[in-house]
């Protein structure tokens, strides 16, 4: 039999009311943060011949003396906006960055000790053979649908949308899942994975495994007495073992390789693919072409586009396998060349996107290029992995309800950083924890957010409010200034109390 199961520190907090505008206090970072999350492992596939092919076309294209000023700014002639440069090409400022960026707030941290992987050097090792089996073609795609997205990635991507497109594909693209799957073999990175859930230490003769991750990540879900109890409670310790269960189910790998990418060569690229599409499918074509032109038109003052490409792996893990790691590796202290024989860890592709951010130019910001760079790196990788959830259900979190006024109106911690629009739809979760400790969640109504209620949250937003306060001729007209204090957003939906519920994206349009 199931019951509901609550943040046990909130259960005191069943009406809680939280206003517009809302505070952070101990109670409502509480609701924020302690909540049963997913883990990810996020990696940076680098090329430097692609930063240096990239390089090349900003030079031949139309952009090449703002690309020379850039680049001045960023190697430090300009001491004002390029403090902190170190004197690299702006190109390479992506893959440089990365290992500063954070982890979005809907997951754990669970990254391993490598981060960046030298694409060349791997995909030196690839065959074509093996290109082509990890990487095969789409079969019996209609002419009609590849028109129309195809027109659409031009005009999203020429237009620097963070939810857009890319265009060209890229010899990284081909091999990309070749050089991941060998990468993931060679380095046992699933098992490396369920070794950090357990705090693998070989060093330990007498226990190379324990549950202080699990707990520390899972203990708003246990008393204090659960927790002290665990070592000697057969009970106690199932319900920690279920909740690593539960945590471990939900453990992903992003992998990413990034794009420092000339705004006017895109355009050029689209207006190139917009010819093509035309012989080949008629009107669509010139359409987008001139659609294209008239974007680069109106964002002539953003010279430079970070892209994300993004493939997603997750764990794989079942209750089988959960027991079978019990007994046989934590019960019997096996070491991780065991867990490694075993063959029990393994990764499964679940899917790919793309997403872009421009890079606002120092003309329009006193900030050093490179945190510009940084800003549209982590907008770029932060619309990706929102995509990524909108594309496959497995990957979308839950996020905590942080309060409402019973009459349909809820707020949450989310807003345009995970891709939230007045469009969507999301599901109101009851978290259920059955006689062993398992967790599920049942829907018990939807909502959708309210327009103009949704709060932006994008990385920097609070900066870029204020540069657009300073310098109002420079505004993003996407950029929606008012809505960076919000600290929240608003849903409108069913009636009730839902405190404690939680929130996940239903459908996405």
């Amino acid at each position: 039999m199931k019951q509901s199961t609550r943040i046990v520190s909130l259960c005191a907090m069943a009406s809680l009311f939280i206003p517009a505008g809302f505070a952070k206090t101990a109670a409502t970072d509480s609701l924020v943060n302690n909540y049963m999350r997913s883990s990810i492992y996020t990696i940076l596939l680098n090329s430097k011949a692609q930063n240096a092919r990239y390089e090349k076309e900003a030079n031949e294209s139309a952009n090449a003396d703002a690309l020379m000023s850039i680049a001045k700014s960023f190697a430090g002639t300009d001491a004002k906006k390029a403090a902190n440069s170190d004197g690299n090409s702006i190109f390479s400022a992506p893959a440089e960055l990365f290992p500063t960026i954070e982890i979005p707030n809907q997951f754990n941290d669970h990254n391993l000790t490598d981060r960046i992987l030298d694409f060349d050097a791997l995909r030196a090792n690839v065959t074509d053979e093996e290109k082509d089996k990890y990487n095969p073609k789409t079969k019996n795609q209609k002419a009609g649908a590849m028109a129309k997205g195809l027109a659409g990635g031009m005009m999203g991507a020429a237009a620097g949308k963070e939810e857009s497109s890319m265009l060209k594909v890229d010899e990284v693209d081909e091999y990309m899942p070749a050089v991941l799957h060998k990468y993931f073999a060679a380095n046992n990175t699933a098992a490396n994975l369920l070794a950090k859930w357990y705090n693998y230490d070989a060093s330990n003769a007498a226990s190379h495994w324990n549950l202080d991750l699990v707990t520390e990540r899972g203990n708003y879900n246990f008393t204090a007495e659960d927790l002290a109890q665990a070592a000697q409670d057969v009970s106690k310790r199932a319900k920690i073992e279920n909740t690593a269960f539960n945590m471990i189910n939900n453990t992903y790998v992003v992998a990413l390789n990034l794009r420092f990418r000339s705004y006017q060569a895109v355009v050029a690229e689209a207006a190139a693919m917009a010819k093509a599409a035309g012989s080949m499918f008629g009107g669509i074509g010139s359409l987008a072409a001139t659609a294209a032109g008239s974007i680069a038109s109106a964002a002539a003052g953003d010279g430079y586009t970070v892209q994300a490409v993004s493939h997603l792996y997750k764990l794989k893990w079942n209750e089988d396998l959960n027991q079978k790691f019990a007994v046989d590796m934590f019960e019997k202290n096996a070491s991780i060349d065991d867990l490694i024989a075993s063959g029990m860890c393994e990764l499964e592709f679940v899917g790919k996107e793309k997403a872009s951010a421009n890079v606002r130019q120092s003309l329009f910001s006193d900030k050093p290029m490179r945190d510009l760079v940084k800003r549209a790196t982590t907008r770029a990788i932060d619309a990706a992995i929102a995509k990524l959830q909108a594309k496959n259900e497995v990957f979308r979190t839950v996020m905590p309800i942080i309060g409402g006024d019973g009459n349909g109106t809820i707020y949450a911690a989310i807003g345009t950083k995970e891709g939230l629009n007045e469009k969507d739809e999301y599901e109101i979760l009851e978290a259920q924890e059955d006689e062993n400790g398992k967790i599920s969640y049942k829907s018990v109504g939807s909502v959708k957010p309210v327009k103009g209620k949704i709060w932006n949250n994008v990385y920097g937003a609070e900066e870029e409010a204020a540069e657009n306060a300073a310098k109002a001729e420079a505004k993003n007209k996407d950029f929606d200034d008012s809505a960076v204090s919000l600290g929240h957003s608003e849903f409108k939906g069913k009636k009730g109390d839902f405190t404690g519920y939680y929130l996940r994206l239903k459908k996405k349009k």
